[in-house]
């Protein structure tokens, strides 16, 4: 070999050099990926939106992710085959074949673009696309590079399946839904394994231009891009030109966006809070069903309401109401507060949820009993007055109200409506607790 580089000419051993030095560069720009990779567990996505229902499968609404997006995540398997067939065709035809970059889409796009002077087609990968959702960039060649570097990292860390699902559950679908999952249910009220063809390549057709063909304002746009992608299908061989033309002539209805929460919004928000702390799992895509149930929660929700506006003259303005299954302790009907969105009067304050004495509870109980026995009467003159008992073994017991306040000489109906702890220690000193 040294003899053969030594009868080599000048330019001849220049250009051996150099191609050394460029074959050199690309191995190891081409290794260092593998040292720095990117593995499936790096892109879990936690935070997603639940949609809650009731013990029927009744809709009781949708908290979206801390971020507001309406993200759903499934695992490949539970995605409709229609679909993941559909997305390749539509977006990379040997997404199976090719590494992170497919060099004859590249060259294609690159004598297209020179023959038209424009740029008539991308050579953009499903990794490629990938790697734009998780760090979107500048469509500069700075930009490019960086993309490139990133599907790099994703292919030497990443099988093929795994990358599919991470992009497949990451797809922009219109608004703030994202992934075909999420899309599925939105759309369709379905899960995203139940997408027949025609349901499956019309969502394809969305990530494309999710903006504009946004199925809730311009359907007839989403249906022209439908046809070229059934078309891709057709081509690539995952169906016949029958079941194309089938498909697109399906009727598709598309549901109304249940917007927000329909019931038991304190409820829901609990839930949710025990799910962020990791007292609760979502088993399935972010969909939980409860054990409330709705038409029994909303005529307690009409009921509570109904109750403050007879008390409003009197001055009451909050309630709550829990209903409980006593044989099985499941909740049936959960409401914190009369109007969960009424700022003004500090709806979001979960009245089951507060922390309160259980001693106001009793009260009643205790002056029934000491009525009963003859102990006070309804006109009894009681003293609202600071007291305090010697507890043997134990501190000195000085009973207070929340007010920290002493109302003096108070009537027994007004010491029980206004719930005062000392007038009660009295009269519970009297009844006796033996």
């Amino acid at each position: 070999m040294q003899k053969l580089y030594r009868r080599l000419t000048p330019i001849q051993k220049r250009i051996v050099q150099a191609t050394v030095i460029i074959a050199l560069f690309v191995t190891t720009v081409r290794i260092i990926p593998y040292l720095v990779p990117i593995r499936a567990r790096d892109l879990m996505q936690d935070r997603q939106a639940i949609e809650f229902s009731d013990r029927n499968g009744l809709p009781l609404g949708t908290l979206l992710s801390r971020n507001q997006e309406h993200t759903a995540v499934v695992p490949l398997n539970e995605i409709s085959p229609h679909f993941k067939n559909a997305i390749i065709a539509a977006e990379d035809r040997g997404f199976y074949q090719h590494g992170a970059l497919d060099l004859k889409a590249i060259a294609r796009a690159i004598l297209q673009a020179i023959k038209a002077k424009r740029i008539v087609s991308g050579a953009s990968t499903i990794t490629m696309q990938l790697a734009r959702m998780l760090d979107p960039v500048p469509r500069t060649l700075a930009g490019k590079i960086k993309e490139i570097w990133l599907s790099w990292r994703l292919t030497a860390g990443m099988s093929k399946d795994e990358i599919l699902s991470a992009y497949l559950n990451r797809l922009p679908m219109g608004g703030n839904i994202y992934g075909v999952e999420a899309a599925a249910r939105v759309y369709f009220g379905i899960p995203a394994s139940d997408l027949n063809l025609g349901q499956a390549s019309l969502l394809t057709a969305l990530p494309n231009d999710p903006s504009n063909l946004n199925p809730y304002h311009n359907l007839s746009g989403l249906k022209r891009r439908q046809t070229y992608v059934l078309d891709r299908m057709v081509k690539d061989k995952y169906i016949s030109r029958v079941e194309a033309d089938r498909a697109l002539s399906e009727k598709i209805t598309i549901q109304l966006r249940k917007q927000g929460i329909l019931a038991a919004p304190h409820f829901l928000f609990w839930v949710a809070n025990e799910l962020d702390n990791g007292n609760l799992k979502v088993t399935h895509a972010g969909n939980l069903r409860t054990t409330i149930d709705r038409p029994l929660q909303q005529f307690v929700e009409a009921q509570v309401q109904e109750v403050i506006r007879s008390l409003a003259p009197n001055n009451v303005h909050h309630a709550a109401a829990l209903v409980i299954d006593n044989r099985t302790g499941e909740v049936l009907a959960y409401v914190g507060s009369p109007n969960y969105f009424n700022e003004t009067q500090i709806g979001r304050n979960d009245g089951v949820q507060a922390l309160r004495q259980p001693g106001s509870t009793l009260k009643p109980f205790l002056y029934e009993l000491a009525l009963e026995k003859r102990i006070i009467r309804p006109n009894t003159i009681l003293a609202d007055v600071p007291t305090r008992y010697a507890i043997p073994g134990a501190k000195i017991y000085s009973p207070q109200d929340y007010s920290e306040t002493f109302q003096g000489p108070v009537r027994v109906r007004i010491a029980l409506a206004n719930s005062l702890n000392i007038p009660a220690v009295r009269v519970l000193e009297k009844v006796s607790v033996g």
